[in-house]
């Protein structure tokens, strides 16, 4: 649809074309390709269509009414003739009628050209933020001594579908001209300024919601997109906005989706399911009575007229509670809009045409998309369009953009739908370049004489190259002027300086959530244990096609667990036959893909969900079988003792943990701990006195020193990543105190595993002892990587770009415990 959409705007500016120049006639016969011809043909039938239902496109009407003035059939307006003002181009249908009104005796007038202007500027600056700058703090300059004046800033480029060049501008002059809408608690004001080429009404925030809802009766929506909804105050009013907030980021973005997206019954569905729901009765409410709404009108199969569904469109944009802050500016104004959008839709009935849902639908976002938006000036005094756009009109100051010779006159693309011969034949833009070169010096004339002052500017470097004035300029005598393109340093204020005597609260006398990953990341940044684990400040989380790592990682779990619950020890796995070992893989597999599949049972199940599950079976199994020829082929026979077991309310230093270790074997020698892994790991993160992974040697130290579990032996063999991976990284790589007992023993950097334990068990007091005294500076333990995915970088104050890769200037009281260990 968008590729056939893009052809029919390409085919219509075709033959606006060929009515400017009065080329229909000469469309025949002129095509050179397959392209040029087929437009031959849609024009000869379009143009035939129009005469037999005796329609008139727009494009035709100059030489309906010059036709018209010939036969003297066409009321003129008397004595007084016509004036014309604005006009840089005149096209040949356009002089063809002025001729004809001249034949009946009519005046014709052009306004007279306009009077130089009294100084005209050439302000060259370094690159093209500088030029942005230096014309905003210029015009601040001259508003200041002149606040009634009125000025354009001209832009070559701004009429291009490039809509950066728009958001640059716009905020270059809101830091300039407005620094008080940069504060996020400031309401909505009128800006100072107004860009005539506004945003498309469907990107507006109100609308790009009614899209969404409306979109979601026919499909799921992307995670992200419901989010959106959900923390939109255009969406089920705002008495429940807080629950909805909470309910988006700790329920549904954690949630098992297969495919991130959720359907309106899908969604009723989570919320049902959330300890949340009491809090969400009317999002609830809402929802249902969207769901009535799209029972009743909003059939996929359902043929409707273009006004039936534009009445069903306001029926469900009512039940969703669709609407817009008293105090939300752009939200009545794009509301307005949206209404002359639906109206337009209406209109499409003129052939008795009707629709799908999802036809209507996506017209209606077609005609939001090419329908522009811009907030009503209210008079700003400065006025930011194309230089096409100023024509006939007279301001104070002008400001012009982009004058270089790289970036003016543009390059005009002829349409490809007309051949190269008859554009140039009928003497059309991009047809002629030095005629193009003529009519951007006319403009540039006509833009010095339009006001006191005149500047053009450009960028001296660009990404193109270096620029030079604009050959356009040429005959303008212009003062060369470097403006400066900064703000005058302000004067410096005197430091307070206030003396911190705060302090973090006790802990409470209760095991601390989080586990190890207390000490982990206490180990990684004291700031940032402290803002995750006592501030509770946490990233929201991303979904992504398929399961995610830490997803696969659980079922990893799941899998071994529900494997070994069964088969319990090395002897019972030997004996077994290659054909018994897979029945037992794959029903643990089964049924832990069971569980996820569960998961999102409020969503439709498709092939894609059954295909990707699959997969994931297919591979689970390929895995597994090489994980226990590992495991059979282990020296020391081992008995499987505890499998995902959950300690609570274990004692490190002053604090108290619940832990959950993977798996703990029981052999001769004594017992071994194993930590599953399906990503990279390694024995030295174990290491240091901020190690990465503190879990197993946190394990490792209660094991010796409490026996958290009677069924624990005491005696500790063994410490292990089982590395459950595909390529040849399987392995079991850790620790031993014997030989043989895992098949990739990493060197103890102590003189034995007993000598490792002590060490772990003073570092991990520490880390425990600084979490609990409240030790919270920010001391990243390698910068800059250790900041780059840290979730607290908002909060930190640490400005991560200024970083240098040198630790000394970071190290803390650490590094001699790491030297020691080292």
């Amino acid at each position: 649809r968008p590729a056939t959409e893009s052809l029919a705007r390409m085919s219509a500016d075709a033959w606006n074309l060929l009515a400017r120049h009065r080329g229909v006639a000469r469309l025949a016969g002129s095509a050179s390709n397959s392209d040029t011809e087929a437009f031959a043909r849609w024009a000869a039938e379009f143009d035939r269509r129009c005469r037999g239902s005796g329609y008139l496109s727009r494009a035709r009407l100059t030489g309906v009414l010059r036709r018209s003035a010939q036969s003297r059939t066409l009321p003129l307006p008397g004595e007084a003739g016509l004036y014309l003002m604005g006009f840089d181009r005149i096209f040949p249908t356009q002089r063809a009628l002025l001729d004809a009104l001249r034949e009946t005796g009519l005046p014709v007038e052009f306004e007279a050209p306009p009077q130089p202007s009294r100084q005209n500027v050439l302000a060259p600056t370094t690159d093209d933020p500088a030029e942005l700058r230096t014309a905003a703090l210029w015009i601040r300059g001259y508003l200041a001594e002149r606040p009634d004046a009125h000025i354009a800033v001209l832009v070559p480029g701004l009429a291009t579908d490039d809509p950066s060049l728009r958001a640059h501008i716009d905020r270059t002059f809101r830091q300039v001209l407005a620094p008080a809408q940069q504060t996020i608690t400031r309401g909505e004001d009128r800006l100072p300024y107004e860009i005539s080429t506004g945003t498309p009404l469907a990107d507006t925030p109100l609308v790009s919601v009614a899209l969404d809802l409306l979109h979601w009766t026919q499909q799921g929506l992307p995670l992200d997109r419901i989010s959106h909804l959900l923390l939109s105050p255009h969406f089920a009013g705002t008495a429940e906005r807080s629950a909805r907030a909470e309910f988006d980021a700790y329920d549904l973005r954690p949630a098992v989706l297969l495919r991130p997206e959720i359907s309106l019954d899908g969604l009723i569905e989570h919320i049902k399911t959330s300890k949340r729901a009491g809090r969400l009765t009317a999002l609830v409410a809402c929802l249902q009575a969207m769901r009535a709404v799209i029972g009743r009108r909003f059939a996929p199969n359902t043929r409707n007229t273009y006004a039936e569904w534009a009445e069903y469109i306001r029926e469900l944009l009512l039940a969703a509670l669709w609407t817009y802050a008293p105090d939300d500016l752009t939200g009545f104004e794009a509301q307005e809009k949206w209404e002359s959008a639906i109206d337009e839709l209406s209109t499409l009935d003129f052939e008795g045409a009707r629709a799908l849902p999802s036809d209507a639908i996506a017209t209606l976002q077609t005609i939001a998309q090419q329908t522009d938006f811009a907030l009503d000036s209210g008079d700003s005094p400065i006025q930011i369009m194309t230089p096409e756009e100023a024509a006939g009109s007279s301001f104070d100051a002008i400001w012009f953009l982009q004058s270089g010779d790289l970036a003016w006159p543009q390059p005009i693309a002829g349409n490809p739908l007309l051949s190269w011969p008859l554009r140039r034949e009928l003497g059309m833009p991009g047809s002629d370049p030095s005629a193009d070169l003529a009519h951007a010096r006319d403009l540039a004339r006509r833009v010095a004489a339009s006001a006191e002052v005149a500047v053009f500017s450009f960028a001296r470097d660009t990404s193109e190259g270096n620029q030079r004035p604009s050959p356009a300029l040429t005959g303008l005598t212009l003062e060369e002027l470097d403006l400066p393109s900064t703000l005058d340093p302000e004067p410096r204020i005197a430091l307070e300086i206030i003396e911190d005597t705060a302090r973090i609260a006790p802990l409470p006398d209760r095991p601390i959530s989080g586990g190890a990953t207390v000490l982990r990341d206490q180990a990684a940044c004291a700031f940032r244990a402290f803002a995750q684990r006592r501030l509770f400040a946490t990233s929201l989380e991303t979904n992504q096609p398929g399961m995610n790592a830490r997803e696969r990682g659980n079922i990893v779990h799941n899998v071994l667990e529900r494997f070994w619950n069964v088969v319990r020890t090395q002897s019972a796995l030997r004996a077994m036959t290659t054909e018994a070992r897979d029945v037992q893989l794959l029903r643990a597999i089964d049924e832990s893909l069971a569980r996820t599949q569960a998961a999102v049972t409020a969503e439709p199940t498709t092939a894609w969900d059954a295909a990707y599950l699959e997969t994931q079976r297919t591979r689970l199994l390929t895995l597994g079988r090489r994980w226990l020829d590992l495991e059979a082929a282990r020296q020391i026979p081992f008995t499987v003792v505890r499998r995902e077991a959950e300690s609570r309310n274990v004692q490190i230093g002053p604090l108290h943990l619940t832990l959950r270790v993977d798996r703990v074997d029981q052999t001769e020698q004594g017992s071994v701990l194993i930590d599953y892994k399906t990503g990279e790991a390694g024995a030295g993160s174990w290491l240091g006195g901020r190690p990465d992974e503190p879990q197993l040697p946190l394990y490792a130290v209660l094991t010796q020193n409490q026996g958290p579990d009677p069924q624990h032996p005491e005696h500790l063999h063994a410490i292990a990543f089982g590395k459950f991976r595909a390529g040849s990284a399987m392995e079991l790589t850790g620790y031993e105190d014997q030989p043989g007992t895992l098949t990739r023993p990493a060197r103890l950097k102590v003189e034995s595993l007993e000598a490792q334990l002590d060490a772990w068990h003073d570092v991990l007091v520490r880390l425990a002892t600084d979490f609990a005294e409240g030790r919270t500076e920010v001391s990243p333990k390698q910068y800059p990587g250790t900041c780059t995915f840290c979730a607290q970088r908002l909060i930190c104050r640490l400005d991560v770009s200024a970083l240098q890769q040198d630790e000394s200037e970071f190290q803390s009281e650490y590094s001699a415990a790491e030297d020691v260990l080292a």
